[in-house]
């Protein structure tokens, strides 16, 4: 799977988690520690804002509330956003990133990785459900092994929940990065 498909199918998974969240919701605790189910929402849809600038040549825009027109709304953005970066020339060039020198379509994936991890981690959080099919998890879980080491992690990455060998691929992908499925 690359990037742009397992965007589009990220977008339909952030919808359903969005769609089944009320206002009630917005303080819940996550697996997150640090966050709640607003500020996981909040991070999905400013980090990838600030991917798809970066991917752009752009600065990413700061103080900008990205859920100030609710959740959905923030999504909608973020996803058309990245979904305006996600051109053949963008993906393939070279980008300066904060992590580093890389192709776009690296970057892309790291920022799709990120979003269905934390869609998972809102769901938990709220109570409600998130379909990740086989593919999408499989496809997080090799950009997480790519760019995130199992030993001596950093930026905010647990350490690995071991899980049978035989598990799923969502429940490997929760294992590798630090949640318990």
């Amino acid at each position: 799977m690359d990037a742009t498909t397992a965007l589009a199918q990220t977008n339909d998974l952030m919808n359903s988690v969005i769609g089944q969240l009320s206002a009630d919701h917005r303080e819940m605790s996550t697996p997150c520690t640090e966050w709640n189910v607003h500020e996981v929402l909040d991070h999905i849809c400013s980090g990838c804002q600030s991917m798809a600038a970066g991917l752009q040549g752009q600065a990413p825009a700061e103080g900008v509330d990205y859920l100030a027109e609710g959740p959905a709304n923030g999504w909608a953005n973020a996803h058309a956003a990245l979904t305006g970066a996600a051109t053949p020339e963008i993906l393939t060039a070279i980008h300066q990133m904060p992590f580093g020198e890389v192709p776009g379509e690296a970057a892309m994936s790291v920022i799709v990785a990120d979003a269905v991890t934390h869609a998972w981690d809102v769901a938990k959080g709220a109570g409600v459900e998130a379909e990740i099919s086989d593919d999408l998890a499989e496809f997080a879980l090799a950009t997480w092994k790519m760019v995130v080491p199992p030993e001596g992690r950093q930026g905010g990455f647990a350490d690995v929940v071991p899980v049978p060998d035989d598990a799923g691929a969502l429940d490997r992908l929760l294992g590798y990065t630090g949640r318990q499925p």
